[in-house]
């Protein structure tokens, strides 16, 4: 039995005999239809970056189990919900309505920098040689010194060149591209790279760095294997 007004008591979740409409409210007035779970997945998936299985196994248990759901109200906001089951990740992207119909844009973009390009590309072709759903862990150092090829592009200034490559690798941490691990200096890249840079986007970056490494002078070996062809040719996206 619900309390008077005024005597002090809390608010009640759900009367039991309030409407069968309203028994599932989390608070009075709530007009919504899903779980808690479910919500608090779709506020994860809306806040971003991304949920990983083994990170946040609740939120992520909630976005496999009301799947269709979380689809549907994300679609109401013109966003797609990405699902890898292998890598155990969900993220959310504008939807491609292959100009059907003009929508707006929701999600913020960033414009990338010569170095974050060459570093995410870096990062992507470490991905591909991975298995699915295996972890791929990387050396700060090594990454710099594997990436150094393209110093000329970025910037022939040694000491603006590794400031340039500190501020990328904190922003793409920022972005939960990379995770830090125990071990300091070393951190996992982020699976959702795969979907971010399907085997054409990484084809028409790598051609274009190669064309820019050979006009600044520098058209070794070494910098035109660092993205090989059969890396970009993985399952990906």
């Amino acid at each position: 039995m619900t309390a008077p007004p005024g005597d002090g008591a809390p608010p009640t979740a759900a009367s039991t005999d309030a409407p069968a409409d309203d028994r599932d409210a989390l608070w009075p007035g709530d007009t919504g239809t899903l779980s808690f779970a479910s919500r608090r997945a779709l506020a994860r998936l809306l806040t971003g970056p991304l949920v990983q299985a083994h990170r946040q196994p609740e939120i992520w248990a909630a976005v496999v189990s009301d799947e269709p759901a979380l689809r549907s109200r994300l679609a109401d906001v013109f966003l797609d919900l990405v699902l890898d089951h292998d890598a155990g990740i969900a993220f959310t992207r504008q939807v491609d309505t292959s100009g059907h119909v003009e929508v707006p844009a929701v999600l913020r973009t960033e414009t990338l920098s010569h170095m974050d390009t060459v570093l995410l590309l870096h990062l992507r072709s470490e991905l591909s040689v991975a298995q699915p759903g295996e972890r791929v862990i990387v050396d700060r150092t090594d990454v710099a010194e594997q990436i150094d090829v393209y110093r000329r592009v970025i910037d022939s200034d040694r000491a603006r060149y590794t400031r340039k490559f500190d501020a990328s690798w904190n922003r793409l941490k920022t972005y939960s591209l990379l995770t830090e691990t125990e071990t300091e200096g070393r951190a996992e890249v982020s699976p959702v790279l795969r979907h971010l840079f399907d085997a054409d986007v990484v084809a028409g970056i790598r051609d274009e760095y190669r064309g820019l490494i050979a006009a600044h002078g520098d058209a070794s070996d070494e910098g035109a294997s660092l993205f090989d062809d059969d890396e970009a040719d993985d399952d990906a996206g």
